[in-house]
């Protein structure tokens, strides 16, 4: 009976693999630090308050007319809507930058965490753009190595307690 011989060696060595690998998982995990997560905490703190405010005032923009009521304007007005909502966002990450960290590692990822936010500031100003010329398209952001910008901004948010200062969600389909 040498074929049970060679079974029984791969299922013992198949067995073994998985005995190291849990544990490797259970006693020796990798590291938990998060790629997106800063360590000045007081700025993460100060960003969460100022997104949370700022927040606050893009809910005050809320238009609940019903679409039978909306009228022949109704994209322009949508778009002027955005537009207050957009320029809100933009004074939120605006007073965010006012402070930056001084930790190198953490101003390289506030820096990257502008940058696409400045970019999807640009995208919802080119979506109102588009509803003033008539076309009432669904938004389109960018994406950032294949991912939309709005994912990557998210796991910053969530990454570093802020969840406030997540990607505004009031255009999203």
């Amino acid at each position: 009976m040498p074929g049970r011989r060679w079974v029984k060696a791969v299922l013992g060595l198949i067995c073994l693999g998985l005995a190291v690998f849990w544990v490797w998982a259970l006693f020796f995990p990798p590291t938990k630090e998060s790629v997106v997560r800063i360590t000045d905490r007081t700025w993460s703190e100060r960003a969460e308050a100022i997104c949370r405010e700022a927040n606050l005032k893009r809910d005050d923009l809320m238009d609940l007319t019903r679409i039978e009521d909306a009228g022949s304007d109704a994209l322009a007005r949508r778009a002027d809507i955005i537009d207050e909502a957009t320029a809100i966002v933009e004074r939120m990450v605006d007073e965010i930058l006012t402070q930056r960290p001084i930790d190198a590692e953490d101003a390289r990822r506030v820096g990257t965490w502008e940058t696409l936010f400045r970019k999807l500031i640009d995208d919802r100003r080119l979506y109102t753009v588009e509803l003033r010329s008539g076309s009432n398209g669904p938004f389109a952001e960018s994406a950032e190595n294949g991912s939309p910008v709005s994912n990557l901004l998210n796991d910053f948010a969530v990454g570093n307690e802020m969840t406030s200062c997540r990607a505004p969600m009031d255009l999203a389909v």
